[in-house]
């Protein structure tokens, strides 16, 4: 069955990109920063638009919507937006190379239209109805991209929908662009939670849904020599093919001759980081992995970048591959000479155990939390939303997509423990009041469940491990020097305390250093006590006997102070808060850096607040 790319004026007064200085040619551009983005040098719709027309005709047809005016019969038009994409002006000409491909090509159409709605006074209606008059609406493929994706391309999607009847649509986040870019980013999460749009960040990925059998070449490698200054392990489910692609994506995104790099590690789903160095360049971040895991990334960093300036690391160039994608970033570094090279907080919590350190991780997290981050979550909203869907525990139907897995973590540690299962571990705990194992909880209590609360969601960060959060430091001074926050391949709209409950999961499963028995029963104690309070504000520090211990208590105590400001619905903020903690401990229950101990007391915080979940 034939798929549809239908794109929305593409055009030179739309989308070119400007000069320095140059001022905005009318009032339909999308901007200098969103021309740049989309036509740039690092602009996607160039190359993604020469790959669709060489996709076979009776596979592929596009449609080209062309935004074309007369001054005298728009006048009306051009008092409200200004003249533009007069007939015949290099204003109205498409991008180059489209028009060439368009005109090349068989199944290509250009239709003329010139108004919000290009339903409305033009031949588009019957030449899409044309197109797709072959096919299953309720199966055939139709995208749109271009601009304005809160206007011409949302109303033309709504369209396809409503008026045509197609099931299956799609656009592209690095495809279309708005004059503002909150209208823009807005937009696409109303197509997909409104008209459920598929909402794609990867180019090659709109492409692979256009035409799943499609022919994918391998990026070309250039001239650019790599030399990597040690070995960098790759992940476990790269091949040869994927070397060969990494290299070439890393000669793209080099900018030099010869590049330097030093393995900085891995990232989210198995990245590969390199520290870059090119002569007379300066440094940078190279990052290449999975090429949707890479495009959610850059989605993600486009999206807060102009929100949060120089917390977040520029981004300053991508590419995508078959399989791979990669990117490169500003590397974080302080100009100020007093000041330390940046570490995460992990690192510097581990390698520094002072009392000075603790009051700098301290104000880290007030600088990230309520400071950095703190601008979205200002912004939240109130809305409806089932609690349960909203952290991944059910699906829409009220399946329960990863009961098995996590109830097979859970039992895993608990046979690591010396017990049968879960359920046995927890029967001699002596722990009093309400527990649930989690194979009650996934397998019994929670399918075909629903707990549909009003939440204040904002922006956040998704995944806000403390490996992602920077820090630099100055001397005998307990603030950090400067901080920055990475990886926003997780960034999405959920309640605003989500990242608290994560930052929270670390604090207690991976920095808490649980070293024998004693240790256990102490942090247990610690746990009992932060999952049990009424309200989101704790004082743990009665508790703590141990350095490390009061380091916890403090950490904790801070965090949720800022959360309490956050949101100060008190006890309800509490209870909705129970469920992101307990999303973040069911996951430790898999993860390979925390030890036993710790899973263990992960274990015991699930059942805990499955317990406290149920009885609410």
């Amino acid at each position: 069955m034939r798929s549809v790319l239908v794109t929305q004026c593409v055009q030179n007064d739309f989308v070119r990109p400007l000069a320095p200085g140059e001022p905005l040619p009318n009032l339909v551009h999308v901007g200098r920063l969103e021309a740049e983005r989309l036509c740039g040098p690092a602009g996607a719709p160039a190359s993604f638009l020469r790959e669709a027309h060489s996709l076979p005709p009776d596979r592929l047809a596009i449609v080209h919507v062309v935004d074309r005016h007369d001054p005298v019969h728009d006048a009306d038009h051009f008092a409200q937006f200004r003249p533009h994409c007069v007939a015949g002006s290099p204003g109205a000409e498409l991008v180059p190379p489209i028009d060439v491909l368009a005109r090349a090509r068989p199944a290509t159409h250009l239709v003329e239209a010139g108004d919000l709605n290009d339903f409305e006074d033009s031949a588009l209606p019957a030449t899409l109805a044309a197109v797709l008059a072959e096919g299953d609406r309720e199966e055939v493929r139709v995208a749109v991209v271009g601009v304005w994706t809160d206007a011409k391309v949302a109303f033309l999607l709504y369209d396809l929908r409503t008026r045509l009847g197609v099931c299956r649509l799609a656009t592209g986040s690095a495809l279309t662009a708005s004059r503002s870019l909150d209208a823009h980013f807005r937009a696409l999460e109303g197509l997909h939670s409104t008209l459920d749009v598929e909402v794609l960040h990867s180019p090659g990925a709109l492409l692979d849904w256009l035409a799943p059998d499609r022919a994918i070449a391998a990026p070309p490698r250039g001239d650019v020599r790599l030399a990597f200054t040690a070995a960098a392990s790759a992940p476990r489910w790269w091949n040869s093919d994927d070397i060969v692609e990494r290299d070439a994506l890393l000669g793209q995104l080099g900018e030099g001759e010869r590049v330097a790099l030093v393995p900085l590690g891995g990232g989210f789903s198995g990245a590969q980081v390199f520290l870059a160095r090119t002569p007379g360049r300066p440094a940078s971040i190279l990052k290449v992995g999975a090429r949707d895991e890479i495009a959610r990334e850059r989605f993600g960093n486009e999206r807060v970048a102009r929100t949060l300036g120089d917390v977040v690391p520029r981004l300053h160039a991508w590419r995508e591959g078959s399989r791979l994608a990669g990117m490169r970033l500003e590397l974080a570094e302080s100009a100020d000479p007093d000041a330390s090279a940046p570490a995460t907080f992990q690192h510097v919590a581990r390698a520094d155990a002072s009392s000075e350190a603790t009051d700098v991780l301290a104000a880290a997290l007030e600088d990230a939390l309520g400071a950095a981050l703190g601008r979205f979550y200002r912004t939240a909203e109130k809305d409806n939303a089932d609690l349960l869907e909203v952290y991944g525990f059910t699906d829409r139907r009220g399946h329960v997509p990863f009961g098995a897995s996590a109830v097979a973590h859970a039992n895993a540690v608990a046979q690591e423990s010396g017990c049968a299962d879960a359920r046995a571990l927890l029967a001699g705990s002596g722990l009093d009041g309400p527990l649930m194992a989690p194979a009650e909880f996934y397998g019994s209590w929670l399918p075909g469940r629903t707990l549909t609360r009003e939440v204040y969601a904002s922006l956040v960060h998704g995944d806000l491990n403390l490996a992602n959060i920077l820090l630099s430091r100055r001397a005998a001074e307990w603030r950090p020097a400067r901080l920055w926050i990475i990886d926003f391949a997780r960034l999405a709209r959920l309640p605003s305390l989500t990242d608290f409950a994560k930052v929270e999961n670390d604090l207690a499963y991976i920095l808490l250093a649980v070293d024998d028995d004693a240790a256990f029963a102490r942090g247990l104690a610690l746990q009992e006590a932060r999952l049990g309070t009424a309200t989101l504000e704790v004082e743990l520090a009665p508790l703590a006997t141990t350095e490390v211990e009061r380091r916890h208590a403090r950490l904790v105590a801070a965090l949720r102070r800022v959360a309490a400001r956050v949101d100060p619905r008190g006890a309800e903020a509490m209870a909705d808060y129970r469920l992101a903690l307990l999303r973040y401990a069911a996951h430790t229950l898999g993860f390979d850096e925390p030890s036993l101990r710790q899973r263990r007391l992960a274990l015991f915080a699930c059942a805990r607040l499955a317990g406290l979940v149920a009885a609410a």
